[in-house]
């Protein structure tokens, strides 16, 4: 219950102040996550997200329908900081890569990015908590840096395809099929 009540807390304060490159434009987030970096990875590490043709989640390749918000955001964060231990699970944090990647153009892109920022501002929030006594959002450039690097390091790859022009097959995830699908 205490959980619920930590994660509605950092929803509400991430809801009335959403934008730090996406939080409050203070202090960008310089860490970038490389296609190198992604496809050295051990496989526990990574959490694909992947919106299909449907507009359907898929979560490191298997089709999740009827997930819920809260569903969600817990799964991500248990893969984020694997309280138990488990092998398919990030091996911590700092190892822990999000990719995600949409085929086309969907709304619930988007909002499946804003649901991952969330975990990352909960976990920013609970790690400032224990070390800081007051939330991410209070804190100065220099302290929201080391909670990130030496906590929670926001390691998300962002897979689309349509931002960047590459050639099929340079990259891990959705391949380019711009010109191939019309949208009626």
């Amino acid at each position: 219950m205490k959980f619920f009540l930590m994660l509605f807390m950092s929803l509400v304060s991430a809801v009335s102040s959403f934008s730090q490159t996406w939080l409050d434009d203070s202090c960008p987030i310089e860490e970038k996550i490389s296609n190198e970096e992604y496809t050295s990875a051990n496989p526990n590490n990574l959490l694909t997200l992947i919106i299909d043709q449907e507009g359907k989640l898929l979560m490191k390749g298997k089709r999740k329908e009827g997930m819920s918000e809260i569903q969600f955001k817990e799964t991500v964060y248990d893969f984020l900081t694997n309280p138990s231990k488990d092998k398919s699970k990030a091996d911590s944090p700092k190892q822990a890569i999000i990719a995600l990647g949409s085929y086309g153009k969907h709304d619930s892109y988007d909002l499946i990015l804003k649901y991952v920022r969330e975990v990352y501002l909960y976990a920013w929030d609970t790690a400032s908590q224990e070390k800081y006594e007051t939330i991410y959002i209070n804190l100065d450039c220099k302290k929201r840096k080391k909670v990130r690097t030496k906590d929670f390091p926001y390691n998300i790859l962002e897979l689309d395809s349509e931002k960047e022009d590459k050639k099929p097959g340079s990259a891990p995830g959705v391949p380019p099929f711009s010109a191939d699908v019309i949208d009626n």
